[in-house]
């Protein structure tokens, strides 16, 4: 009965893992990050340096912004890590002291199923 309580802690555990992977925000491979192109060559003034210009800084914003969320995110999880490495230690260690209560609680008695008896009566079957 105790060993079902324990299969059942696992697949608990595993659901939970599960659902929290299945709840993380999916990032998808993007390979090498290309800038952008646009479709007919500008003339070169400085109003088209300044476009280029802005469309640079454009840029290397958003990407300072991604590699920050991305910093922010590797804290959280591996914090999380920690979180759950502590609490799957308690755990193990609760069901080691529960066992071992267990054990000490009921002791091992086999009953009795042997008895004395002289009144066998055999019968043969025929088949």
């Amino acid at each position: 009965m105790f060993n079902l309580f324990i299969y059942i802690g696992k697949i608990l555990v595993i659901m939970l893992s599960i659902i929290q992977v299945a709840s993380m925000k999916k990032i998808r491979n993007r390979g090498a990050i290309r800038p952008k192109v646009t479709t007919m060559p500008r003339s070169k003034s400085e109003a088209s340096n300044q476009l280029e210009l802005y469309k640079l800084v454009t840029e290397q914003q958003r990407i300072k912004q991604e590699l920050n969320f991305i910093e922010q995110r590797t804290v959280l999880l591996k914090q999380r890590l920690i979180t759950l490495k502590t609490q799957i230690e308690d755990t193990e260690r609760n069901i080691q002291n529960l066992r071992g209560i267990e054990a000490k609680n009921s002791p091992v008695s086999r009953p009795q199923i042997f008895f004395e008896s002289n009144n066998y009566q055999t019968f043969d079957i025929e088949y």
